[in-house]
């Protein structure tokens, strides 16, 4: 079994989590001159610091062995976006204690501390922790994009390989036709003009290859960029109060600068810098996890995609067990407006093309709170027949044309093909259109057959 580029994969996302031990750690010198009570306290959360910079492993070598299942990958993808969840949980919980604990200061340290430079303390730190989640989360994305970019050039290049080897036959059957005694010319110009037709399509693969590259260094080198901005922010994060203070020191008269000496200013430096470190490990962890997620997404599509192809039937098949799967529904379908109305606001606020799959996931993140993890549209039909609180009702619509009928809410996913080797995922609007990264009449004419999902009520 080939795995082309899980290895560049692992490279390009395992990378980013490639963090010492030392950076997490806070200088617990700091906190010397504080009371016993106040330093025990600091001492367990320099003790949650460190647990909540630890990650699981993935074992991908057993999950790339010919023994290991889709299932298995699936599992091992959902383990991962909970650890992400649980990860995010725990970290906030983690600084908005050592945020309490620098509240208490505040409301004992007025004299210390003025007010002004405390409400500016809590609107800077608010807005660093903002700036922060925002670039991780545009990371997360630019991570999706090398994965998706370096799947569609995994499958470029088996179908180039694929072409090459036609070509080659095409040829050899040419050479043979000229060497009988009277050759077949029609036949040879018919093999001459496939062969032609195989060459313009190679050409045109070969340029999503380059698009593809070109997309992928794109997105490292704006994760580059974001990355040094986050290391930036946290920098200022860590001396946040100090900086604060000085600035404060530059407009006002003070004949005892008392913030300087005080033991409040140990305190709050020590909780800023368990904040600083906490923050980091959340932006790191979630990429790192991210990461992981990214790579098993691609193994699942790759193991998806020899699945499908080792076995001419899987598309029949897949289509007989949706008609029982939807034999609990009879005469009108429900509507799920909720869905509907979510999935055309997504889609006007996106308002691009060819980001199909990513408008429906967004679309299930905000409403139910889910992700179709893939990185192909149509690789989402298995992950809707395999959930228990969707249905698949294809049965009902014989035609494709008949989908223009769809309730509102009603999900479509097609099949891949040669043409569209993704295929297409959309939300039915209820009144002929369809919603996914933007909004265009129902789909009817893809070429493949099609699948219906509608969800539980």
């Amino acid at each position: 079994m080939s795995y082309l580029n899980i290895d560049y994969l692992l490279n390009k996302l395992g990378a980013s989590g490639s963090v010492s031990e030392s950076e997490y750690t806070t200088d617990t010198s700091k906190t010397s001159s504080t009371s016993k009570s106040a330093a025990l306290k600091y001492d367990t959360l320099e003790d949650e610091l460190v647990e909540l910079n630890e990650t699981s492993d993935v074992d991908y070598e057993a999950l790339l062995s010919e023994e290991s299942s889709v299932e298995d990958i699936q599992e091992a993808i959902e383990a991962k976006q909970q650890e992400l969840t649980d990860k995010n949980t725990e970290t906030e919980e983690y600084i908005s204690e050592c945020e309490a604990e620098i509240e208490k200061i505040f409301k004992n340290g007025t004299d210390v501390i003025p007010e002004e430079v405390q409400e500016a303390y809590s609107d800077e730190n608010n807005s660093i922790k903002s700036d922060v989640s925002s670039k991780t989360g545009t990371i997360q994305e630019n991570l999706s994009v090398v994965t998706e970019n370096t799947l569609a050039i995994k499958f470029a290049e088996e179908e180039i390989e694929e072409k090459e080897k036609e070509i080659e036959e095409k040829q050899e059957e040419i050479e043979s036709l000229k060497k009988e005694e009277n050759p077949d010319e029609d036949k040879i110009a018919e093999l001459e003009d496939e062969i032609g037709s195989l060459n313009s399509e190679i050409s045109a693969l070969q340029s999503t290859i380059s698009n593809a590259e070109k997309n992928i260094s794109t997105a490292e080198n704006a994760n580059k960029t974001l990355e040094s901005e986050i290391d930036e922010l946290n920098s200022k994060q860590g001396s946040l109060m100090s900086d604060l203070m000085n600035e404060y020191y530059e407009t006002h008269t003070e004949e005892d600068r008392v913030y300087e000496d005080s033991d409040l200013k140990t305190q709050i430096e020590a909780l800023e810098s368990n904040i600083k470190s906490a923050t980091r490990n959340l932006s790191t962890n979630t990429i790192k996890i991210s990461g992981e997620i990214e790579v098993l997404t691609q193994i699942l599509a790759i193991k998806q995609a020899q699945a499908a192809t080792s076995s001419s039937s899987s598309s029949s098949s897949s289509t007989s067990s949706s008609t029982s799967s939807g034999s609990s529904y009879s005469g009108s379908l429900p509507e799920n407006t909720t869905l509907a109305e979510a999935a055309e606001a997504m889609a006007s606020s996106m308002g691009t093309t060819g980001w199909c799959l990513k408008g429906v996931n967004n679309t299930l993140e905000q409403v139910y709170g889910f992700r179709l993890s893939y990185n192909s549209a149509y690789q989402a039909i298995s992950a809707l027949q395999s959930r228990s609180d969707f249905t698949e009702v294809t049965d009902q619509y014989a035609s494709a044309s008949d989908l223009t009928n769809l309730p509102a809410g009603a999900i479509v996913v097609w099949e891949n093909s040669s043409n569209h080797p993704h295929g297409h995922i959309s939300i039915a609007l209820g009144d002929g259109r369809e919603a996914s990264d933007h909004i265009q009449n129902q789909t009817t004419n893809y070429g493949t057959q099609y699948h219906v999902f509608i969800k539980n009520s």
